[in-house]
């Protein structure tokens, strides 16, 4: 077995020797070659220990997994265990590896082993998915220059929710003396901490690392501004309202790139309907979302949405209900929503800057937004006029209406009849306390209407029946 393995070590650094008969004229350099990175960590042996490699774009760590140059259509995986330079030839890297098998390897090597035949595994043949490697104890020194691009290599369990990307390799079984194991159940002491150790620095190690640093660094932040925060004093009221985004800049920044960055951390001050009521509310702005459906902002139509901290709660509010007057005290009283002061000067300072490079939007907008408010207010005189004119005109027709029933029932009292049953209220009035006679009127009226539709039902039955046109 030993002897196989020390057969993939050569074939991955062979290209450097067979390349060494040919040195670089001296002052040239080449641009593809490794360089360690940062300070050393460690000397030993006569070598130099860094953490860190670079080569060509990449920069490579302990712990990386990456392919290695091997001849082939398919490249060797390897994760680098060290990094290193001899002393005597700095510019040299260097670097130790442990290797992971696919499943050709694995039978090859087995055989190489002394095995009669192929690997078996649970009673069978041993395969393996297109994506699986495996776990190994090989572990050996290779120059720099047989490293061709990171890879990643998941063990056991660290498979990445949307699957496996083209340079993305997983490992649950380990290969060991011409037989297989699954990680969970490893036969030697040597495999078990040698599987400890690198699953201590896979992929999903990495990534829960690098959550830890940016945690560590937001906490971090927080602390440095609540440090700040302490010696600023509370926002007044006047910086309050500067801090609102009228509904004109909006419309005015809803069509440049700016308007995420100057929306969120804005107050808005916003106009609800609650029972028919019109109320007005103040809110800050934490986040910019697609609105449900789109919806008409002055003539343009928009899809955007603004998400907002209440003293009540979030709450998803259009740029429509934006208001452009200020919030009232009471307003401002009532917005319990806390504030970072020193985050919210530097906002409002942010602000300020976009404005000044977007001055002439702005100065443009003002103008349009008055001629448009101009024609606004002309039409809506006009469309109350009309409305008041049409309204005349139906308070006349109803009131000539009345006058020609009251004419035409004092006509008929006139002349000795009575007035029309179908029209019997015009024959009393409620003001004058004959109320009950009323009543007994409405219902004598109903009944006579009642008896001459019976009648005229029957009479029609009895005509057709006997076939007799009415």
């Amino acid at each position: 077995e030993g002897g196989g393995e020390g057969e993939k070590s050569e074939g991955a650094s062979g290209e450097e020797s067979e390349g060494s008969g040919e040195e670089e004229s001296e002052g040239e350099e080449d641009e593809e070659a490794a360089v360690a990175v940062g300070r050393p960590s460690h000397r030993a042996d006569g070598k130099v220990f860094y953490r860190q490699m670079k080569k060509g774009e990449e920069t490579y760590e302990v712990g990386q997994d990456c392919y290695l140059e091997n001849g082939a259509d398919v490249p060797y995986v390897a994760r680098l265990q060290e990094i290193f330079v001899y002393s005597f030839a700095s510019s040299e890297v260097y670097f130790n590896a442990r290797w992971y098998y696919r499943e050709g390897d694995v039978h090859e090597y087995a055989k190489m082993a002394g095995a009669s035949g192929k690997v078996k595994y649970e009673g069978g043949t041993l395969t393996a998915a297109p994506s699986e490697l495996f776990f190994s104890l090989h572990f050996d020194e290779n120059h720099s220059d047989c490293v061709l691009r990171p890879c990643a290599v998941h063990l056991l369990d660290e498979r990445p929710d949307g699957g496996f990307g083209p340079h993305e390799f997983f490992a649950w079984r380990a290969y060991e003396k011409k037989a297989v194991y699954p990680l969970e159940a490893l036969p030697t002491k040597k495999l078990r901490d040698a599987y400890a150790t690198e699953a201590k620095r896979g992929p999903a190690a990495k990534a829960a690392a690098a959550r830890e640093a940016s945690e560590k660094e937001r906490r971090k932040r927080e602390e440095t501004e609540a440090r700040e925060t302490a010696r600023e004093t509370a926002l007044s009221a006047d910086e309050l309202r500067a801090l609102v985004m009228p509904r004109r800049h909006a419309e005015v920044w809803i069509e440049t790139r700016a308007f995420n960055r100057v929306a969120v951390d804005s107050l808005v001050r916003c106009v609800q309907r609650l029972n028919g009521q019109k109320s007005f509310y103040v809110g800050l702005v934490i986040a910019t979302k697609r609105a449900p459906r789109p919806y008409r902002l002055g003539k343009k139509l928009v899809e955007m949405s603004l998400q907002l901290r209440t003293s009540v709660g979030t709450r998803l509010a259009g740029l429509d209900t934006l208001s452009n007057d200020a919030p009232s005290e009471a307003e401002l009283q009532r917005f319990k929503v806390p504030l970072n002061p020193v985050h919210m000067r530097k906002h409002m300072r942010k602000v300020q800057a976009a404005m000044s490079e977007h001055a002439e939007k702005f100065d443009e907008q003002d103008l349009l937004r008055r001629a448009e408010e101009e024609e606004r207010l002309r039409r809506a005189r006009e469309a109350e006029e009309e409305a008041e004119r049409a309204a005349d005109e139906e308070r006349e027709r109803k009131g000539r209406e009345r006058e020609e029933m009251r004419r035409r029932a004092a006509d008929k009292a006139a002349g000795g009849g009575a007035a029309e049953p179908e029209q019997w209220w015009l024959s009393y009035n409620v003001t004058r306390g004959d109320a009950s006679g009323r009543e007994v009127a409405k219902w004598r009226a109903r009944l006579l209407r009642f008896e001459k539709i019976a009648k005229a039902t029957v009479a029609g039955g009895e005509r057709e029946n006997a076939h007799v046109p009415p």
